[in-house]
């Protein structure tokens, strides 16, 4: 995938959760991480995909009870975990 739809699809991600922000701590620790990967995906060097990797891992086990009731932001994560497998 490219990566400015990449980034695209991290931001529209981001904006879904936003408004869970009240459900708890987990969300706050979600958006910050997606951030951080999103910046991962703009400067792609191998730490940074390494780094990409540790968070995703983290957000697949955090959201998988959840994700049917956040369809975007799981498809989102699917995309960037594509995107730290395959490579820039």
């Amino acid at each position: 995938m490219e990566t400015e739809n990449l980034r695209k699809r991290i931001k529209e991600a981001v904006a879904v959760i936003e408004s869970y922000r009240g459900f708890g701590p987990m969300v706050d620790d979600g958006i910050n991480a997606f951030n951080r990967i999103d910046a991962c995906v703009a400067e792609p060097t191998p730490e940074r995909v390494a780094e990409a990797k540790r968070l995703l891992e983290g957000l697949n086990r955090l959201i998988g009870p959840y994700q049917s009731y956040v369809p975007i932001f799981a498809h989102s994560l699917s995309s960037c975990s594509v995107w730290a497998t395959v490579g820039t």
